[in-house]
Formats: C-alpha cells, sequence, structure tokens
C-alpha cells in the first residue's frame, strides 16, 4: 500500500494518543496529525484517558502500556468492549508480562518511527 493511500484510510478518524512522556506524546500527535487523524488529548494519566474515552467520540487509539507507573490496561478493556482498535505502545522487551488476553494484540515497541506508526495504524484503525 503507497503512503498516500495508507493516509487516506486514515484520514479524519479520532485517534486517542495515551502517552505520559511528553515529547513522545507531542511526536506521536504530529505524526498522526500528518496521516490526517484528529488526535483526542493527548493524555498522559489513566484517569484522563478513561474520561477521554467517556466524554468524545474516538475511533482508535494509541495507548502507552505504563502511565507513570500504572497500566493502561483498564482503558484497552473499554475500548475492547466497545469494539474499538488500539495499537499498545511499550518500552518492555517482554510482552508475556501482558495479561494473557492482550498478548496477542497489535503493539509498537518502543523506540519506534512514522513510518511504523503509519503501517500498523493503517493496518489496525485505518478504513480498508
Amino acid at each position: 500500500m503507497s503512503g498516500k493511500s495508507a493516509v487516506n484510510d486514515l484520514k479524519n478518524l479520532r485517534i486517542l494518543v495515551a502517552e505520559d512522556e511528553g515529547i513522545v506524546a507531542l511526536e506521536i500527535e504530529a505524526s498522526l496529525q500528518g496521516f490526517g487523524c484528529e488526535v483526542v488529548g493527548p493524555v498522559g494519566k489513566l484517569e484522563q484517558a478513561l474520561e477521554a474515552l467517556q466524554t468524545q467520540p474516538v475511533d482508535g487509539a494509541v495507548l502507552d502500556v505504563n502511565l507513570g507507573g500504572v497500566e493502561v490496561f483498564p482503558v484497552a478493556d473499554e475500548l475492547l468492549a466497545r469494539g474499538i482498535p488500539f495499537i499498545l505502545s511499550t518500552g518492555y522487551n517482554d510482552l508475556s508480562l501482558f495479561p494473557e488476553r492482550f498478548r496477542g494484540l497489535p503493539c509498537l515497541e518502543k523506540p519506534y518511527d512514522e513510518k511504523d506508526l503509519l503501517e500498523l495504524m493503517t493496518r489496525v484503525v485505518g478504513r480498508s
């Protein structure tokens, strides 16, 4: 799939970004905006992510597994319950540490680049 058609698959999708490292959150936000997405957040705390889900429509999400020492899995559970696709993002090398229900889900291991994000976002959240 070409970069242009990949971006068209993401255009105007509302993507929740939950990331506690400011510079990383800004990079993800800029990348998603470059793909044509509307960014919800970014938020850096579990409570903020849960509140965003309750108050704003979202089409997908990029979730850092560890938000300030708190695991993001309650947000992931809510997204799964609603059938909303998402990507986990982690600095952990051992994904077997995740609860079993999350081990097969799409995951980006940090550090990753914009190309990796675009490819996975298109596959997981894109319209085609």
